[in-house]
């Protein structure tokens, strides 16, 4: 499989949150996309990559379980994201991400 480019990486990576940010996918969806179309990489090499077992990540990738924000924070790292606080309702969602796109310069 070809490498994505920057602009490539970038511009998936902005999609894909976008999804995240509406309630199309879920952090384990994103996960998953992420480490597969941007890395391309197995559970196992991208656990041994960020410090977790194999059955950690399948469980956030499934999301099943409840991963520490410690755990959350390592295994999105290597994308340049971190855990952080985000409304629950999709409708307040798209409504801040309007907002904050209307006042950006």
């Amino acid at each position: 499989m070809k490498k994505p480019s920057s602009n490539e990486r970038e511009a998936l990576l902005i999609a894909l949150l976008t999804r995240l940010f509406t309630g199309e996918i879920t952090e384990g969806q994103l996960l998953r996309t992420l480490r597969k179309d941007l890395l391309n990489m197995s559970q196992t090499e991208y656990a041994t990559l960020v410090g977790v077992s194999r059955r950690t990540l399948s469980d956030i990738e499934r999301d099943a379980g409840s991963p520490s924000l410690a755990v959350l924070n390592a295994i999105f790292k290597p994308f340049g994201l971190k855990a952080g606080l985000l409304p629950r309702n999709p409708a307040l969602m798209k409504k801040l991400l309007t907002e904050s796109s209307e006042t950006a310069p």
